[in-house]
């Protein structure tokens, strides 16, 4: 049996997940910039930089922007939430109306 010498502690999970969140965040700007772009000008072409590589898209592209738009959402929900990061208290004390 081999024995892992640097086992994979909580701290680095949570460190990779954080690092997954950042950069969905910042996929989302990219996307963002990019649509605002192209709805205000159609006709011009934008250059999307992801932080990985430059895409150039058009008018034409605007529906897959926004289906990629609508996934990146749910991952980064889903990411906050698996994260606790979207807790909600609910304090409700509610006393009778009578």
């Amino acid at each position: 049996m081999l024995i892992d010498e640097n086992p994979v502690t909580i701290e680095d999970q949570k460190k990779f997940w954080n690092d997954e969140l950042l950069n969905s965040r910042i996929l989302l700007n990219a996307l963002n910039k990019a649509i605002l772009e192209l709805t205000k000008d159609p006709k011009k072409a934008y250059n999307m930089d992801t932080g990985q590589t430059t895409i150039n898209v058009s008018f034409h592209d605007l529906p897959s922007l926004y289906n990629q738009r609508k996934a990146l959402l749910e991952q980064i929900t889903e990411l906050e939430d698996q994260l606790g990061l979207n807790k909600k208290e609910t304090n409700f004390q509610g006393v009778p109306a009578w």
